[in-house]
């Protein structure tokens, strides 16, 4: 095989499996996700018992929109492709761009912290009547107060364990 084939090949497969990557793009702001997201959505997870990766790590999820914030979109059934992956049941707040083409119909939200989790007691009548800005704070402030509680009590239970060890 000639060198200039040879590079040919090479050429051609860098072509193929790059138009098959991931782009993953780094976080830079809340504001410039919010702009960059042609859909933001609030969405429950409806099944991942046995989620199916698609490819480099991205994970199809079958979800139901209940809360449309952003976007020309409905509410009801969907599908969710990220490298997040949702527990049966979870709701979260999701930025996202809805694609449609010959491999997939569904919502893309490639990044982790394109996903939200909200708790189970957050209550969506909250978001009722409020400007976009004011419902992405009111999630993001409650998925804060839930962290803060979830390292409180992993503070505890590390320091029972170590007790446990020593």
């Amino acid at each position: 095989m000639s060198i200039r084939a040879f590079a040919v090949i090479i050429a051609l497969l860098a072509i193929a499996t790059g138009g098959l990557a991931v782009w993953m793009l780094s976080f830079t702001s809340w504001d410039d996700l919010t702009k960059r997201s042609s859909d933001i959505i609030i969405a429950r997870c409806e099944a991942t018992a046995e989620p199916r990766v698609v490819g480099d790590g991205m994970v199809e999820s079958d979800i139901q929109v209940i809360f449309v914030l952003k976007g020309n979109t409905k509410r009801g059934s969907a599908k969710m492709f990220s490298q997040y992956t949702p527990r049966q049941g979870e709701r979260f707040l999701m930025f996202s761009t809805y694609q449609s083409n010959e491999y997939y119909r569904g919502y893309n939200a490639t990044e982790t912290y394109r996903i939200v989790p909200l708790g189970r007691d957050f209550v969506m009548d909250k978001l009722a009547g409020k400007k976009l800005e004011e419902q992405i704070q009111l999630v993001l402030s409650n998925r804060l107060e839930d962290l803060n509680r979830e390292m409180e009590k992993g503070a505890d239970e590390k320091k029972r364990l170590q007790q446990g060890l020593n």
